[in-house]
């Protein structure tokens, strides 16, 4: 929740959630400290994280302290700097990426910017959009100094939009520029419309739900479409029915009607070869009367039909 503070101006969380990332060992403690602006703290360890909690003004105020990476395998940097977001959730508004200002000498490497730009990923490239790349200087160190850090360290600042603070490690004789540390991060959080840091495990779990959430509803259109519209069984039932008719009728073939006709012309064939021999049995034993002709015509019948069945077998 969002409050609008009394003077006006642009309106602040109730709660604020604070990761602190780098490689800057005892200077990160020291950011602890003015950010909660408290000497004495009494943390939480959690893995390698530690968590801190105060109130500010009427604002709780969640400060987790993620490990340094010079003395960690890659793996346990990658689980502690999970870790250290996991521990405010639902995940913080501002990411403050510690780089300790000592003297000229001393500026950070390429390597080193490097490193830090690579262990910030690990959260995803979405993390510089809540990121702000804090100087934290020691005693006595000039300006030339902070701007060569500030040199140094461009890519990153490119990545996040250009957002950085300068913290003079004197912050305890200097209390305003605990309220100037606070207005940047009260503004990033304006300018993420008071969105904050959504782990990428939360992602993959939100999105694995959309997707899901996604087929249930195109389940539910499909099912919803069969009820308006139902397959018409009946319908169905008739047109195979019809199909299996219209098969028979293509499957039935005018051979099958073959044997009754070759039937007939055998029939038809014996009869006319048999008057043929009749005739010519009558001829041939006409020589000896009519009972050689009757004999002619029984022996000429008897001989036709069974050449005439020979050949039609």
């Amino acid at each position: 929740m969002a409050t609008k503070p009394p003077q006006g101006g642009s309106p602040v969380q109730s709660e604020l959630r604070i990761v602190i990332l780098g490689n800057a060992g005892e200077d990160k403690d020291e950011v602890v400290k003015s950010v909660l602006n408290c000497e004495n703290l009494t943390p939480e360890k959690v893995g390698l994280c530690t968590l801190h909690q105060s109130e500010q003004a009427g604002r709780k105020i969640s400060v987790v302290e993620a490990p340094g990476w010079d003395k960690l395998t890659p793996d346990r940097i990658k689980e502690e700097t999970v870790r250290s977001v996991l521990l405010c959730p639902p995940g913080p508004h501002a990411l403050l990426l510690v780089i300790p200002v000592k003297t000229l000498s001393e500026e950070p490497s390429v390597e080193e910017i490097n490193a830090a730009e690579t262990h910030m990923e690990l959260l995803s490239e979405r993390v510089w959009k809540h990121t702000i790349v804090l100087f934290a200087c020691d005693d006595g160190v000039e300006e030339p100094a902070i701007q060569e850090h500030i040199h140094s360290a461009e890519k990153i600042l490119e990545k996040c939009g250009r957002r950085f603070y300068v913290l003079q490690k004197s912050i305890g004789e200097s209390p305003s520029q605990i309220s100037e540390l606070y207005k940047k991060i009260d503004d990033l959080v304006e300018e993420n419309c008071g969105d904050f840091f959504l782990p990428q495990v939360y992602c993959e779990v939100i999105q694995q739900n959309t997707q899901e959430a996604s087929g249930a509803t195109e389940l539910r259109h499909r099912r919803g479409s069969l009820e308006e519209n139902p397959p018409n069984l009946n319908k169905d039932k008739g047109d195979s029915e019809k199909k299996k008719e219209t098969l028979e009728s293509a499957n039935h073939s005018p051979l099958e009607d073959t044997p009754k006709f070759t039937l007939q012309i055998k029939q038809f064939v014996v009869i006319l070869m048999g008057a043929i021999g009749a005739l010519i049995g009558a001829v041939a034993g006409a020589e000896n009367g009519v009972s050689g002709s009757c004999s002619g015509i029984v022996f000429g019948v008897i001989v036709v039909q069974i050449r005439v069945e020979e050949l039609l077998l």
